[in-house]
Protein backbone atom coordinates (compact mmCIF):
# COMPACT_ATOMS: atom_id res chain seq x y z
CA UNK A 1 0.00 0.00 0.00
CA UNK A 2 1.14 3.57 -0.96
CA UNK A 3 1.81 6.31 1.77
CA UNK A 4 0.50 9.61 1.31
CA UNK A 5 2.42 12.14 1.16
CA UNK A 6 2.33 14.67 4.05
CA UNK A 7 1.67 18.05 2.25
CA UNK A 8 1.16 19.91 5.44
CA UNK A 9 4.73 19.21 6.39
CA UNK A 10 6.13 19.87 2.95
CA UNK A 11 4.16 22.84 3.24
CA UNK A 12 6.25 23.92 6.62
CA UNK A 13 9.35 22.93 5.42
CA UNK A 14 9.05 25.37 2.64
CA UNK A 15 8.20 28.35 4.58
CA UNK A 16 11.17 27.47 6.54
CA UNK A 17 13.21 27.57 3.70
CA UNK A 18 11.66 31.10 1.90
CA UNK A 19 12.10 32.52 5.73
CA UNK A 20 16.49 31.60 5.86
CA UNK A 21 16.32 33.34 2.05
CA UNK A 22 14.67 35.67 3.56
CA UNK A 23 17.14 36.22 6.36
CA UNK A 24 20.55 35.69 4.37
CA UNK A 25 19.12 38.48 1.98
CA UNK A 26 18.05 41.08 3.67
CA UNK A 27 20.59 43.27 3.90
CA UNK A 28 21.72 42.97 -0.12
CA UNK A 29 17.47 44.21 -0.49
CA UNK A 30 18.56 47.15 1.52
CA UNK A 31 21.93 47.63 -0.48
CA UNK A 32 20.28 47.51 -4.31
CA UNK A 33 16.59 47.54 -4.31
CA UNK A 34 16.13 50.97 -5.09
CA UNK A 35 13.06 51.65 -3.01
CA UNK A 36 11.97 54.21 -0.80
CA UNK A 37 12.59 52.08 2.32
CA UNK A 38 15.65 49.96 1.03
CA UNK A 39 17.51 52.25 3.33
CA UNK A 40 17.13 55.87 5.56
CA UNK A 41 16.83 58.92 4.05
CA UNK A 42 19.26 61.06 3.11
CA UNK A 43 20.34 63.93 5.21
CA UNK A 44 18.40 66.90 5.94
CA UNK A 45 15.68 65.26 4.01
CA UNK A 46 12.00 64.46 5.18
CA UNK A 47 10.34 60.63 5.36
CA UNK A 48 7.75 60.40 2.93
CA UNK A 49 4.44 60.13 4.33
CA UNK A 50 3.55 56.30 3.54
CA UNK A 51 6.60 55.05 5.51
CA UNK A 52 6.47 57.04 8.18
CA UNK A 53 5.37 54.17 10.45
CA UNK A 54 8.98 52.73 10.48
CA UNK A 55 10.13 55.89 12.09
CA UNK A 56 13.39 56.98 10.53
CA UNK A 57 15.45 58.87 12.48
CA UNK A 58 16.25 62.51 10.39
CA UNK A 59 19.65 62.55 10.35
CA UNK A 60 21.59 65.40 10.79
CA UNK A 61 22.97 67.54 7.07
CA UNK A 62 27.01 67.68 6.05
CA UNK A 63 27.65 71.44 4.93
CA UNK A 64 28.85 71.49 1.63
CA UNK A 65 30.82 74.67 1.15
CA UNK A 66 32.51 75.75 -2.16
CA UNK A 67 35.41 77.19 -1.39
CA UNK A 68 36.67 79.89 -4.93
CA UNK A 69 40.98 78.54 -5.05
CA UNK A 70 42.44 80.87 -7.87
CA UNK A 71 44.54 79.89 -10.97
CA UNK A 72 47.55 78.13 -9.70
CA UNK A 73 51.15 79.08 -10.82
CA UNK A 74 52.41 76.20 -11.47
CA UNK A 75 52.11 73.96 -15.04
CA UNK A 76 52.94 70.32 -14.23
CA UNK A 77 53.49 69.47 -17.61
CA UNK A 78 56.19 71.92 -17.89
CA UNK A 79 57.37 71.38 -14.04
CA UNK A 80 59.71 73.53 -12.45
CA UNK A 81 60.85 75.26 -15.14
CA UNK A 82 57.58 77.07 -15.27
CA UNK A 83 58.05 78.47 -11.79
CA UNK A 84 60.76 81.16 -13.46
CA UNK A 85 60.25 84.75 -12.38
CA UNK A 86 57.21 83.75 -10.48
CA UNK A 87 58.56 84.15 -6.71
CA UNK A 88 55.47 87.05 -6.78
CA UNK A 89 52.71 84.64 -8.08
CA UNK A 90 53.57 82.21 -5.95
CA UNK A 91 53.59 84.13 -2.58
CA UNK A 92 50.16 86.11 -3.40
CA UNK A 93 48.75 81.78 -4.23
CA UNK A 94 49.97 80.94 -0.59
CA UNK A 95 48.82 83.80 1.00
CA UNK A 96 45.59 83.18 -0.52
CA UNK A 97 45.91 79.78 0.06
CA UNK A 98 46.66 80.68 4.36
CA UNK A 99 43.72 82.86 4.10
CA UNK A 100 41.11 79.94 3.22
CA UNK A 101 42.71 77.49 5.63
CA UNK A 102 42.21 80.10 8.28
CA UNK A 103 38.88 80.70 7.43
CA UNK A 104 37.93 77.02 7.44
CA UNK A 105 39.84 76.31 10.41
CA UNK A 106 37.31 79.70 12.24
CA UNK A 107 34.19 77.04 11.44
CA UNK A 108 35.97 74.13 13.45
CA UNK A 109 34.50 75.22 16.38
CA UNK A 110 31.05 75.93 15.50
CA UNK A 111 30.82 72.71 13.35
CA UNK A 112 31.79 70.63 16.29
CA UNK A 113 29.48 72.58 18.46
CA UNK A 114 26.89 71.50 15.94
CA UNK A 115 28.43 67.85 16.09
CA UNK A 116 27.60 67.26 19.33
CA UNK A 117 23.85 69.06 19.32
CA UNK A 118 23.54 66.23 16.47
CA UNK A 119 24.53 63.20 18.95
CA UNK A 120 21.99 64.87 21.75
CA UNK A 121 19.16 65.14 19.03
CA UNK A 122 19.91 61.67 18.26
CA UNK A 123 19.64 60.31 21.40
CA UNK A 124 16.48 61.76 22.32
CA UNK A 125 14.57 60.58 19.26
CA UNK A 126 15.95 57.18 19.99
CA UNK A 127 14.67 57.52 23.46
CA UNK A 128 11.17 58.15 21.91
CA UNK A 129 10.84 55.50 19.33
CA UNK A 130 7.58 53.66 20.40
CA UNK A 131 7.38 50.20 20.47
CA UNK A 132 5.83 48.83 17.49
CA UNK A 133 3.79 46.32 15.79
CA UNK A 134 6.43 43.43 15.24
CA UNK A 135 4.74 42.46 12.17
CA UNK A 136 6.20 45.74 10.90
CA UNK A 137 9.66 44.33 10.95
CA UNK A 138 11.42 41.58 9.40
CA UNK A 139 14.09 39.88 11.80
CA UNK A 140 17.46 40.55 12.67
CA UNK A 141 19.96 41.29 9.31
CA UNK A 142 23.20 41.27 8.66
CA UNK A 143 25.76 43.58 9.70
CA UNK A 144 25.77 47.04 8.38
CA UNK A 145 28.69 47.72 6.43
CA UNK A 146 29.67 51.45 5.19
CA UNK A 147 31.81 51.81 2.25
CA UNK A 148 31.99 55.36 2.72
CA UNK A 149 33.81 55.70 5.87
CA UNK A 150 37.46 57.01 5.76
CA UNK A 151 40.24 57.68 8.49
CA UNK A 152 42.40 60.29 8.37
CA UNK A 153 45.96 59.90 6.59
CA UNK A 154 48.78 61.91 6.81
CA UNK A 155 51.28 60.91 3.67
CA UNK A 156 53.42 63.12 2.05
CA UNK A 157 54.64 61.81 -1.40
CA UNK A 158 58.30 62.06 -1.69
CA UNK A 159 58.26 60.22 -5.07
CA UNK A 160 58.78 62.85 -7.68
CA UNK A 161 61.18 63.84 -9.76
CA UNK A 162 63.65 66.92 -9.20
CA UNK A 163 62.16 68.78 -12.04
CA UNK A 164 58.76 68.52 -10.58
CA UNK A 165 59.88 68.94 -6.61
CA UNK A 166 58.30 72.62 -6.31
CA UNK A 167 55.52 71.66 -8.67
CA UNK A 168 54.15 69.00 -7.03
CA UNK A 169 54.80 70.73 -3.36
CA UNK A 170 52.92 73.80 -4.37
CA UNK A 171 50.45 71.23 -6.18
CA UNK A 172 50.03 68.96 -2.54
CA UNK A 173 49.41 72.39 -0.89
CA UNK A 174 46.44 73.51 -2.76
CA UNK A 175 44.91 70.08 -2.03
CA UNK A 176 45.85 69.67 1.32
CA UNK A 177 43.66 73.17 1.97
CA UNK A 178 40.92 71.52 0.53
CA UNK A 179 41.34 68.79 2.10
CA UNK A 180 41.27 70.78 5.16
CA UNK A 181 38.34 72.57 4.74
CA UNK A 182 36.11 69.45 4.27
CA UNK A 183 37.41 67.75 7.09
CA UNK A 184 35.79 70.65 8.84
CA UNK A 185 32.75 70.26 7.76
CA UNK A 186 32.54 66.85 7.30
CA UNK A 187 33.23 66.83 11.49
CA UNK A 188 29.52 65.59 11.84
CA UNK A 189 29.35 62.95 8.77
CA UNK A 190 30.44 59.67 11.72
CA UNK A 191 26.73 60.82 13.22
CA UNK A 192 24.98 60.89 9.96
CA UNK A 193 26.52 57.48 9.08
CA UNK A 194 25.76 56.58 12.60
CA UNK A 195 21.97 57.74 12.12
CA UNK A 196 22.03 55.95 8.91
CA UNK A 197 23.22 52.84 10.24
CA UNK A 198 20.02 52.67 12.86
CA UNK A 199 17.56 53.85 10.07
CA UNK A 200 18.89 50.88 8.20
CA UNK A 201 18.23 48.41 10.89
CA UNK A 202 14.71 49.42 11.83
CA UNK A 203 14.05 47.99 7.90
CA UNK A 204 14.90 44.49 9.54
CA UNK A 205 14.19 44.50 13.44
CA UNK A 206 12.46 46.06 16.19
CA UNK A 207 13.80 49.06 17.56
CA UNK A 208 16.32 48.31 20.27
CA UNK A 209 17.46 51.73 21.80
CA UNK A 210 19.95 50.49 23.55
CA UNK A 211 22.27 49.22 20.67
CA UNK A 212 21.09 52.37 18.74
CA UNK A 213 23.16 54.55 21.45
CA UNK A 214 25.80 52.06 21.28
CA UNK A 215 26.70 52.86 18.09
CA UNK A 216 26.05 56.69 18.13
CA UNK A 217 28.46 55.91 20.78
CA UNK A 218 31.04 54.18 18.33
CA UNK A 219 30.47 56.85 16.32
CA UNK A 220 30.79 59.38 18.37
CA UNK A 221 34.66 58.19 19.27
CA UNK A 222 35.22 58.84 15.33
CA UNK A 223 33.80 62.01 15.23
CA UNK A 224 36.56 63.38 18.37
CA UNK A 225 39.31 61.55 16.48
CA UNK A 226 38.05 63.90 13.53
CA UNK A 227 37.99 66.79 15.29
CA UNK A 228 41.14 65.86 17.19
CA UNK A 229 43.11 65.75 13.77
CA UNK A 230 42.22 68.45 12.13
CA UNK A 231 44.31 71.03 14.65
CA UNK A 232 47.02 68.23 13.60
CA UNK A 233 46.62 68.67 9.92
CA UNK A 234 47.02 72.13 9.79
CA UNK A 235 50.13 72.52 11.71
CA UNK A 236 51.71 70.00 10.26
CA UNK A 237 50.77 69.68 6.74
CA UNK A 238 50.09 73.10 5.99
CA UNK A 239 51.86 75.43 8.49
CA UNK A 240 55.18 73.49 8.65
CA UNK A 241 55.77 71.16 5.43
CA UNK A 242 52.87 73.36 3.42
CA UNK A 243 53.41 77.12 3.25
CA UNK A 244 56.01 77.58 5.68
CA UNK A 245 58.88 75.44 4.84
CA UNK A 246 57.97 76.22 0.72
CA UNK A 247 59.18 79.71 1.30
CA UNK A 248 62.20 78.99 3.14
CA UNK A 249 63.35 76.44 0.58
CA UNK A 250 62.01 77.31 -3.05
CA UNK A 251 65.20 78.67 -4.52
CA UNK A 252 64.70 80.16 -8.08
CA UNK A 253 68.02 81.08 -8.78
CA UNK A 254 68.80 77.47 -8.86
CA UNK A 255 66.20 76.76 -10.71
CA UNK A 256 67.42 79.07 -13.76
CA UNK A 257 70.70 77.19 -13.93
CA UNK A 258 69.14 74.08 -14.44
CA UNK A 259 66.49 75.11 -16.81
CA UNK A 260 66.50 74.70 -20.40
CA UNK A 261 67.27 78.34 -21.99
CA UNK A 262 63.85 78.36 -24.12
CA UNK A 263 62.14 77.97 -21.07
CA UNK A 264 63.14 81.41 -19.99
CA UNK A 265 62.66 84.83 -20.82
CA UNK A 266 66.30 86.60 -21.01
CA UNK A 267 68.04 89.32 -21.42
CA UNK A 268 71.28 89.86 -23.52
CA UNK A 269 73.34 92.34 -23.13
CA UNK A 270 75.06 94.40 -26.59
CA UNK A 271 77.07 96.65 -24.25
CA UNK A 272 78.52 96.82 -20.47
CA UNK A 273 75.64 98.39 -18.30
CA UNK A 274 74.14 99.44 -14.71
CA UNK A 275 71.22 97.70 -13.34
CA UNK A 276 69.04 99.91 -11.50
CA UNK A 277 66.41 99.40 -8.39
CA UNK A 278 64.23 101.42 -10.38
CA UNK A 279 63.02 101.73 -14.37
CA UNK A 280 64.94 104.80 -14.84
CA UNK A 281 68.65 106.24 -14.57
CA UNK A 282 67.70 108.37 -12.09
CA UNK A 283 67.45 105.20 -9.89
CA UNK A 284 70.47 104.04 -7.65
CA UNK A 285 72.71 101.99 -9.43
CA UNK A 286 72.29 97.99 -7.60
CA UNK A 287 74.39 96.05 -9.73
CA UNK A 288 76.65 96.28 -13.25
CA UNK A 289 76.32 93.51 -16.04
CA UNK A 290 78.87 93.13 -18.96
CA UNK A 291 78.42 92.62 -23.04
CA UNK A 292 77.19 89.30 -24.06
CA UNK A 293 76.19 88.17 -20.29
CA UNK A 294 72.64 87.25 -20.02
CA UNK A 295 70.25 87.33 -17.08
CA UNK A 296 66.72 86.19 -16.60
CA UNK A 297 63.62 88.45 -17.08
CA UNK A 298 60.90 88.45 -14.51
CA UNK A 299 58.74 91.70 -15.25
CA UNK A 300 58.67 94.76 -17.35
CA UNK A 301 58.24 98.40 -16.86
CA UNK A 302 53.87 100.08 -17.07
CA UNK A 303 55.73 102.65 -19.38
CA UNK A 304 57.51 103.80 -22.17
CA UNK A 305 61.05 103.73 -22.64
CA UNK A 306 60.85 99.96 -21.93
CA UNK A 307 63.22 98.78 -18.54
CA UNK A 308 63.12 95.44 -17.82
CA UNK A 309 63.38 93.64 -14.21
CA UNK A 310 66.14 90.86 -13.65
CA UNK A 311 66.74 88.08 -11.53
CA UNK A 312 70.75 88.74 -10.76
CA UNK A 313 72.76 85.72 -11.15
CA UNK A 314 73.29 84.10 -7.63
CA UNK A 315 71.11 85.92 -5.65
CA UNK A 316 67.26 86.48 -4.94
CA UNK A 317 67.97 89.77 -5.39
CA UNK A 318 66.14 91.85 -8.42
CA UNK A 319 67.02 95.44 -10.62
CA UNK A 320 66.08 96.87 -13.60
CA UNK A 321 68.21 97.38 -17.07
CA UNK A 322 67.35 99.69 -19.97
CA UNK A 323 65.76 98.03 -22.87
CA UNK A 324 68.32 99.90 -25.20
CA UNK A 325 71.93 98.07 -23.31
CA UNK A 326 70.49 94.55 -24.73
CA UNK A 327 67.77 92.64 -26.27
CA UNK A 328 65.18 90.57 -24.85
CA UNK A 329 64.10 87.60 -25.84
CA UNK A 330 61.36 84.73 -25.13
CA UNK A 331 58.03 85.21 -24.47
CA UNK A 332 57.86 88.91 -23.27
CA UNK A 333 54.11 89.54 -24.43
CA UNK A 334 53.49 86.91 -21.01
CA UNK A 335 55.76 89.21 -18.58
CA UNK A 336 53.65 91.35 -16.25
CA UNK A 337 54.02 94.57 -15.57
CA UNK A 338 55.76 95.52 -12.44
CA UNK A 339 55.23 98.99 -10.61
CA UNK A 340 57.95 101.28 -9.94
CA UNK A 341 59.10 101.54 -6.36
CA UNK A 342 59.29 104.51 -4.91
CA UNK A 343 62.24 107.19 -6.38
CA UNK A 344 64.58 108.65 -4.00
CA UNK A 345 66.38 111.58 -5.40
CA UNK A 346 69.71 111.70 -4.72
CA UNK A 347 71.91 114.77 -5.82
CA UNK A 348 73.43 114.50 -9.38
CA UNK A 349 76.14 115.87 -12.01
CA UNK A 350 74.24 118.72 -13.73
CA UNK A 351 75.12 116.57 -17.32
CA UNK A 352 73.46 113.57 -16.43
CA UNK A 353 70.23 113.80 -18.34
CA UNK A 354 66.65 112.56 -17.49
CA UNK A 355 65.68 108.91 -18.27
CA UNK A 356 68.45 108.16 -20.06
CA UNK A 357 70.95 105.08 -19.91
CA UNK A 358 74.42 106.18 -18.45
CA UNK A 359 76.04 109.18 -19.76
CA UNK A 360 79.70 106.83 -19.91
CA UNK A 361 77.89 103.94 -21.67
CA UNK A 362 77.52 104.75 -25.43
CA UNK A 363 73.95 104.00 -26.54
CA UNK A 364 71.64 105.28 -29.53
CA UNK A 365 68.94 106.08 -27.08
CA UNK A 366 71.45 109.02 -25.41
CA UNK A 367 70.83 113.07 -25.45
CA UNK A 368 73.30 115.12 -27.65
CA UNK A 369 75.58 115.73 -24.86
CA UNK A 370 75.50 111.95 -22.89
CA UNK A 371 76.30 111.05 -26.90
CA UNK A 372 79.26 113.37 -26.84
CA UNK A 373 80.55 112.57 -23.00
CA UNK A 374 80.41 108.94 -23.70
CA UNK A 375 82.41 108.85 -27.11
CA UNK A 376 79.71 108.96 -29.15
CA UNK A 377 79.11 111.09 -32.80
CA UNK A 378 75.72 113.17 -32.42
CA UNK A 379 74.13 112.14 -36.45
CA UNK A 380 71.21 112.50 -38.42
CA UNK A 381 69.48 109.40 -39.57
CA UNK A 382 68.09 110.03 -43.55
CA UNK A 383 64.57 109.76 -41.97
CA UNK A 384 65.08 113.00 -40.05
CA UNK A 385 65.39 112.13 -35.97
CA UNK A 386 69.07 112.65 -34.55
CA UNK A 387 70.69 109.27 -32.53
CA UNK A 388 74.00 108.63 -31.27
CA UNK A 389 76.35 106.60 -33.27
CA UNK A 390 78.49 104.77 -31.03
Amino acid sequence: MKRKLDFPNHRNLFIGLLLILLLASCEQLGQYIDLPYAKGPEPGKEIPGEISSLQYLSCPSIPNTNRHISITPYNEDVGDCALVGKSEEIEAWLTELEGIAETCRANREPNWADTLTARDNLDTKIDGLSSLDASLYLPVCGGYSNADSSSPSNKFDTNFSQSHHYTNWLKRIGEDVGKYCKMIDELVKPLWQACDEINFYQDCQLPDPEQYHLIIKWEMNAAQINYDYTENFYTTNLQIDGWGKFRTEFNESSLIIDCPREQQTTFTFSMNAFCRFGPSSKYEKVATFLELQSVQINGRSQSEPRWWLVLIPGTNEQCWVADSTGLAAGNLEGLKFVKAPPLVISPVNDDQEKDQPEANLCSKDLGQRACTAAGGTWTQSPLGPYYCDC
